[in-house]
């Protein structure tokens, strides 16, 4: 997911360049497995800044279900919008002085844009918060640890004892 964006910064703002891009064994990060290829679209426009990229991709991540523990693929359609900013100038060669360099990703000193960290910065935020390998999943008894979506397990409720004063007047009122 890297591209040279040396012509794009040399032609006049406004310009754009379009990309599709596959890459097959790519580790985004320690704690995301990704499952085959990543495929994507990118879009590279020249702004007075440096380059706006912004474009999507498809991918396949290995997650763990919250409720049963078991891991499970979720496929995954991702957007992305980032700037980068130029750390030397195409034509002179200079180093050039960042305007936003917190708000930006660099463009290095061969005039390339990699495109791996933006991606895996938008691909964590859209990981859901509570990941489920199905709507409807049961989960796990709390007291012996079943698999509830292989059906029932064979515990009784936990009582409170703080409520045992109202399941006697339960009991004295039938």
């Amino acid at each position: 997911m890297i591209f040279n964006v040396a012509q794009l910064l040399k032609s006049l703002v406004g310009a754009s360049l379009e990309s599709d891009f596959r890459e097959e064994d790519i580790q985004l990060d320690e704690d995301l497995k990704v499952i085959g290829p990543i495929a994507g679209h990118a879009r590279m426009r020249h702004i007075n800044q440096g380059i706006l990229v912004d474009g999507w991709v498809d991918l396949t991540l290995e997650l763990t279900c919250t409720r049963c523990l078991k891991s499970f693929e979720q496929p995954m359609h991702v957007p992305f919008e980032e700037r980068f900013y130029p750390t030397v100038d195409v034509v002179t060669g200079f180093p050039v002085e960042a305007e936003d360099a917190e708000e930006a990703f660099p463009i290095d000193d061969h005039h390339l844009v990699d495109l791996t960290e933006p991606i895996r910065q938008q691909v964590i935020l859209a990981i859901p918060t509570v990941t489920l390998c199905r709507e409807d999943c049961a989960g796990l008894c709390a007291q012996c640890g079943k698999d509830l979506n292989l059906g029932p397990c064979e515990c009784q409720p936990e009582t409170d004892a703080r409520f045992s004063v109202l399941k006697e007047l339960l009991q004295q009122d039938s």
